[in-house]
């Protein structure tokens, strides 16, 4: 089987690395499911709607000295700025990214809102960030750098 090693991942910006990143899921693709059953239908009956490539999701250690990374996501949080160039690294050579070369839904291409921004601290521990994004468009796997 071809396993994945998932000390090999990363969470880039562009050409930099998002400093401290240990986690990162594409929770799963989902689609809407219209309701298209008509009067006198005996069971209920759906087709299927638009797709929605879901959330982004990830995290590690705080570092606010990360100015190309860490705060320029913040920033983009608090701006509803969207994030083109987000890459999450499954191995050195692929990585998941929006989709730049789809439009959808009259955009000039797919991307990433932050959606949410949490940090946290422990006592006994280091500091901690987590970031969640909404996807804006389709996303693909890409192979080579």
């Amino acid at each position: 089987m071809g396993f994945i090693r998932g000390s090999g991942a990363k969470v880039t910006l562009g050409a930099g690395t998002v400093v401290g990143m240990g986690t990162w899921e594409l929770p799963g693709i989902s689609v809407d499911l219209l309701d298209s059953t008509a009067f006198g239908d005996t069971a209920k009956q759906y087709m299927t709607g638009m797709l929605d490539y879901g959330n982004v999701n990830f995290g590690g250690l705080y570092d606010p000295a990360d100015t190309t990374g860490q705060l320029t996501l913040i920033s983009a949080n608090l701006n509803n700025s969207v994030i083109g160039n987000v890459r999450l690294y499954v191995d050195n050579t692929s990585y998941w990214t929006p989709n730049k070369t789809v439009a959808s839904g009259g955009l000039s291409a797919s991307g990433m809102l932050v959606q949410s921004t949490a940090i946290g601290m422990d006592k006994s521990g280091l500091g901690t960030i987590k970031f969640t994004g909404k996807c804006t468009g389709p996303w693909c796997l890409t192979s080579g750098t």
